[in-house]
């Protein structure tokens, strides 16, 4: 499972939350992606929210299943945070450079400095990271608050039930 790195973006920028407060993160990232893979075809109200049931007993059954055989790499998890960070800062840099030119020049794509700036901001706002890595970088965020990987786990469960 993919989810968009912007949807996550809350759990990457946020410290010092307790276990729930980093559940909540993760798993509204994750939600959102499960929701957008509703069917097109339920077009009644009923049909759309039996669908919204049976996408999230599948979202809760799968991240179940991958918490429990989760292995945290903390050096991995520290790169990629530190991967956001650098983006997150140079997503800032080219649009306040995007502002600084007119609407029209970023219309007609005139200015190739611009376009440069448009396609790298295109290119990290679609980045994608897998649920395993945002598993692992909630779990490093987590231990930045003294947890252990048994409290991870048996909490993440827990909370997953409470859902």
């Amino acid at each position: 499972m993919e989810i968009k790195v912007a949807r996550a973006s809350s759990l990457f920028k946020e410290n010092g939350h307790d276990l729930k407060g980093i559940f909540n993160l993760f798993y509204n990232a994750v939600y959102d992606v499960s929701l957008l893979t509703i069917p097109h075809s339920a077009t009644e109200l009923n049909h759309e929210m039996q669908a919204v049931s049976d996408n999230k007993a599948l979202l809760t059954n799968y991240m179940n299943s991958t918490i429990k055989q989760f292995h945290p790499d903390n050096e991995l998890a520290a790169a990629r945070i530190a991967q956001f960070n650098q983006e997150y800062k140079e997503l800032k840099e080219m649009s306040e450079k995007i502002k600084e030119v007119s609407f029209f020049t970023v219309l007609t794509r005139s200015n190739k400095k611009i376009n440069a700036y448009i396609r790298r901001k295109k290119e990290i706002e679609s980045e994608n990271i897998s649920f395993e890595e945002l598993l692992n970088v909630a779990y490093y965020k987590f231990t930045q608050v003294n947890g252990t990987l048994k409290q991870f786990k048996d909490g993440f469960s827990r909370f997953l039930e409470a859902k």
